[in-house]
């Protein structure tokens, strides 16, 4: 790597989402909210989920949620917005047998299954950046 590659900043953003739990909703929004922001900066975005948080991918859950009562805001509504940015949405396939979810239950929307090998792919790649949540 040379020392103009190391000077140059991230365009790809690879964010994991564990421990937004739909038990919790005031921890649901955060994550698509900082997709949506890092998308329109230009930045590609990947988003894995795992844990608790794959239900946000499952039709009609996220749409239950609001991130501050009385908001109007559903976690839908900030998960929408981060997907019409083009934020990709990746379901972990052993968090899905974990937590009883059927990928035929996921919104059309989700890219793919991808698990914990994708998500330490793009952290150990220099042209990406990571976040958790």
């Amino acid at each position: 790597m040379t020392s103009d590659t190391a000077a140059r900043p991230a365009e790809k953003l690879a964010i994991l989402v564990w421990a937004a739990d739909p038990g919790r909703p005031e921890l649901c929004a955060t994550p698509f909210y900082f997709a949506a922001a890092a998308a329109a900066m230009d930045v590609e975005v990947e988003m894995y989920f795992t844990a608790r948080s794959v239900e946000l991918l499952q039709i009609g859950i996220a749409e239950k949620l609001e991130a501050a009562a009385g908001s109007g805001k559903s976690v839908a509504d900030f998960r929408r917005e981060a997907l019409t940015f083009g934020v990709k949405m990746y379901a972990c396939p052993t968090a899905l047998i974990s937590h009883g979810v059927d990928a035929g239950a996921l919104i059309p929307a989700v890219t793919g299954q991808a698990g914990a090998a994708a998500f330490i792919g793009r952290s150990l790649d220099p042209s990406w950046r990571s976040l958790s949540f």
